[in-house]
């Protein structure tokens, strides 16, 4: 969330550095900036948060963005981070530009000729040459210039046609997809019950023993069948109660549970040669992880209790349910008539 938060600000940051024809852009360019540099520019005390956080973002939003150099008309030379991601200087009164012999106002285009950059030479009747200028002219990457206008970039898009989830992309932290990825977010999942297995995937469901490992509780006793220690893969494999209901569901695909982790059986269910029949089968097992999880629940809070063969009857339902509703199971059962018993289960 604190990822989209940022992301969110930095959208709004794009469409102003873009000068974007957006109500609120367009004010904040003519009204609020005036003519000075975005990059630059001080942080006001009485300006809104919203704007406030924009420009506290700045530093971040370097990192990433970058120019396409075309004709530099529209990028200035000093208070642009169009160099190493950084402006060269904040100040129209560094000793930078003195000494550089152009001026605080000029653009990329005064240092561009016939296409090829053309440097300035340092005033060399100055004894103490600002350390910035100096880098800058000895160490000179020569960024590659293009033909046609200038084009300011996001993490290599387009900065006027990026979206937050580019932003968002940008920013996050990734990592490698887990093996049972697909067996959450699959074909025929409902949201509500990707994410309940998601959780319980990542091991993060309030199980007894997590909240024992937390100091919370003392007991560690199944709710569900009262002589087992309540782990997530004892209470979605080894429970007698919620085991007898999941071989139920598995049989009519001919499958048989031997894993020991409920991450593992995801990833068996997965890797079944027949992809139509390992589909089904996470949905179904999906369906089951969240049913099973809310009547333990309901145990815990002392409120109804379904025996096994009822809470099967409602996975069953909410199945058959979430087929018939499902365009790809239609066009399946025209190749595959051998599954239209799983919408008659």
């Amino acid at each position: 969330m604190r990822e989209w938060n940022k992301s969110q600000i930095i959208y709004h940051l794009l469409k102003v550095i873009t000068k974007s024809s957006t109500l609120w852009a367009s004010w904040v360019n003519k009204t609020v900036l005036k003519g000075k540099k975005f990059w630059t520019t001080k942080l006001p005390s009485d300006c809104s948060w919203i704007w406030k956080k924009v420009l506290k973002f700045r530093p971040l939003a370097m990192r990433f963005v970058s120019y396409k150099i075309g004709n530099g008309s529209s990028i200035s030379i000093w208070f642009d981070p169009w160099w190493q991601h950084s402006c060269l200087t904040s100040t129209v009164f560094s000793p930078i530009i003195s000494q550089s012999g152009l001026n605080h106002s000029d653009n990329l285009d005064a240092i561009i000729c016939n296409g090829v950059w053309s440097l300035p030479t340092a005033n060399t009747r100055t004894h103490h040459l600002d350390p910035i200028l100096v880098h800058w002219l000895s160490n000179f990457d020569h960024p590659t210039l293009y033909a046609g206008p200038d084009v300011l970039l996001w993490n290599g898009i387009d900065a006027s046609k990026a979206k937050t989830w580019d932003i968002w992309n940008s920013l996050r932290f990734t990592a490698d997809l887990v093996p049972w990825h697909a067996g959450v977010w699959h074909k025929l999942r409902v949201n509500r019950y990707a994410h309940h297995q998601w959780v319980a995937c990542h091991g993060r469901l309030q199980t007894l023993a997590r909240l024992h490992r937390f100091g919370l509780v003392t007991s560690q006793q199944c709710f569900l069948c009262i002589c087992g220690r309540e782990t997530t893969s004892h209470i979605f494999l080894h429970c007698p109660y919620s085991s007898w209901i999941l071989r139920n569901l598995m049989s009519p695909f001919g499958i048989d549970i031997h894993e020991e982790s409920w991450n593992s059986f995801i990833t068996f269910l997965l890797e079944l040669p027949d992809k139509v029949k390992s589909t089904l089968a996470l949905c179904c097992a999906q369906i089951f992880c969240y049913h099973i999880w809310r009547e333990r629940s309901a145990r815990a809070h002392d409120s109804g209790i379904f025996g096994p063969g009822k809470l099967l009857t409602g996975i069953r339902k909410d199945f058959v349910a979430r087929l018939n509703t499902s365009a790809w199971f239609s066009k399946i059962l025209d190749i595959r008539p051998d599954f239209i018993h799983c919408i008659s289960l």
